[in-house]
């Protein structure tokens, strides 16, 4: 059994993959296999760019009429990138998918008021160590509540979770928390899941006692990934998210062989380089 390097650091959505299916989670972290885009993942990115374009204006100019010319804007970025050619879309299905994308933007103003806003930062890279390595990602949204506490927003632009579902989903965002506590010396008062296409807002709030259970989740779910990648065994894990897998021609539990995603998946999936 072969065995693989020891990641150095985990980012919230890398801890939800490997829970989800610990041979994905080798397959796209541990060896880079290379994926074709996602067509949920890019509607989300085009979505998070025109939100972030919006408030990126002062207050009183984060008008809808503004939210529309941010969305056109995202568009014009993201309409030549690979990420979105290589959807492969024909032209009524990419139709639908701007007129989605803009729908969503369109809907965020249903949630919130975005006059009202005091932002800290905008798409914030936060890294900071836990345990022997590191936990990093980007934040969506950070900023100040009128009683000056900091408020973490994640925009999400699928359906809302089953209540039974919430706190898994808020389980990255604590791991957001846990790393603007170590990286500004102050925990959030506040997280806030906005699932704009159901306009459903979820919040929670950070404790010191779920900081600490968090560091003892995140370095036990660590500690299985080395052991992972010292013996070489990442088992597949079936489940729905197999129907969205890029990776199911070498899974097991479909009949693959694991072993010959190295060589086949940059045939199958060959990357792109943009100019």
């Amino acid at each position: 059994m072969n065995s693989f390097d020891v990641p150095t650091s985990l980012s919230p959505s890398r801890a939800s993959s490997f829970q989800d299916c610990p041979l994905q989670f080798r397959f796209a972290s541990i060896q880079g296999l290379p994926q074709p885009p996602g067509f949920h993942a890019v509607k989300g990115n085009v979505v998070h760019r025109a939100l972030e374009l919006l408030l990126g204006l002062a207050p009183l100019e984060r008008t809808r009429e503004a939210a529309r010319d941010a969305m056109a804007a995202s568009r014009n970025e993201y309409e030549p990138k690979y990420d979105f050619v290589g959807l492969e879309l024909d032209e009524l299905a990419a139709r639908d998918f701007w007129t989605d994308c803009g729908r969503l933007v369109d809907a965020y103003f249903d949630l919130e008021d975005p006059t009202t806003l005091d932002n800290v930062e905008l798409e914030l890279w936060v890294e900071a160590p836990l345990g022997t390595f590191n936990v990093r990602g980007y934040v969506d949204r950070l900023e100040r509540a009128p009683d000056g506490g900091l408020v973490i927003t994640d925009y999400k632009t699928g359906r809302a979770p089953r209540e039974s579902d919430v706190g898994s989903k808020m389980r990255q965002l604590e791991m957001y928390a846990y790393m603007i506590r170590a990286l500004r010396g102050e925990l959030p008062a506040r997280m806030r899941l906005m699932y704009l296409k159901d306009k459903v807002v979820l919040e929670q709030q950070p404790t010191e006692s779920s900081m600490k259970f968090l560091e003892k989740r995140t370095i036990a779910l660590y500690d299985a990934i080395e052991r992972a990648c010292n013996n070489g065994t990442f088992p597949a894990r079936r489940s729905g998210l197999c129907n969205f897998c890029n990776f199911k021609p070498w899974c097991p539990e479909f009949g693959g062989n694991p072993e010959l995603a190295a060589v086949e998946a940059p045939l199958k999936y060959p990357r792109v380089v943009e100019s």
